[in-house]
């Protein structure tokens, strides 16, 4: 599969973020990697929390410049991948 790349929004976040889905995976960008303000911190905090809830094996990737991405597995079949993050991460992302 190429890699896909597409900028979303997450509600009530300020900037579109980046998704890409490559190799049986989808990467979210959260945060900054360097010196988390408060904010940030808080977002890293929360998508942690949730995943762990839930038992979901992720990882974090750092491509390129100072971005932090949550790493994932893809969905299945019949499920967006707007609609999985959100669920899996309890955000609303479009």
């Amino acid at each position: 599969m190429a890699e896909k790349t597409y900028q979303v929004r997450v509600g009530g976040w300020s900037n579109s973020r980046t998704v890409v889905e490559a190799d049986g995976k989808v990467s979210l960008e959260i945060a900054l990697s360097h010196n988390h303000c408060p904010t940030c911190s808080a977002r890293v905090r929360h998508v942690t929390s949730h995943l762990a809830r839930r038992n979901v094996q992720y990882s974090w990737a750092y491509p390129n410049g100072p971005r932090s991405f949550i790493v994932v597995d893809a969905p299945g079949k019949g499920l967006s991948i707007k609609e999985y993050l959100s669920g899996l991460l309890d955000l609303n992302i479009h």
